[in-house]
């Protein structure tokens, strides 16, 4: 059975991956927290480590939400997934309930949302998929204080 291998990545090549991915991740870290903090909600920003076989062990920035009683983790995965160039996780604390994912593709991040049902579980179903946009952050919000309270 033919095998395929990929090239190997130099250290200057994954180091470059590695900042590319950095300073996206950090970008939307930062337009996240302003417009949270627009809509009332207390931040904190926090240090992720992440061991990534792709690009090493680094430290990434996380941001923690907080309105009310409503917490939510915005967390990121990883540099790479199959069509997407970074993934960064949506939870719902302190259950950790994962309820959105952001992909970022097509040279821009896009949500990947799963709505709430009316019991505690979130529905199987996802919304079909939204370029990132104060808006659309803001109606996910929206809808974890409802499911929330």
């Amino acid at each position: 059975m033919a095998t395929a291998n990929a090239p190997k990545k130099t250290s200057v090549e994954v180091e470059a991956l590695r900042e590319i991915w950095l300073v996206r991740l950090g970008e939307l870290v930062t337009r996240i927290e302003s417009w949270v903090k627009e809509l009332d909600w207390s931040t904190r920003l926090i240090s992720k480590k992440i061991e990534d076989s792709g690009i090493g062990t680094y430290r990434a920035p996380a941001l923690l939400l907080q309105k009310e009683t409503t917490r939510v983790l915005l967390e990121p995965i990883g540099h790479s997934a199959p069509g997407a160039d970074g993934v960064v996780d949506l939870y719902l604390m302190p259950a950790y309930d994962d309820i959105d994912h952001l992909f970022f593709y097509r040279g821009k991040w896009h949500l990947h949302y799963t709505h709430f049902g009316t019991s505690d579980a979130p529905m199987s179903r996802k919304t079909k998929p939204k370029s990132l946009s104060k808006k659309a952050f803001q109606e996910v919000l929206e809808e974890l204080i409802k499911h929330a309270s």
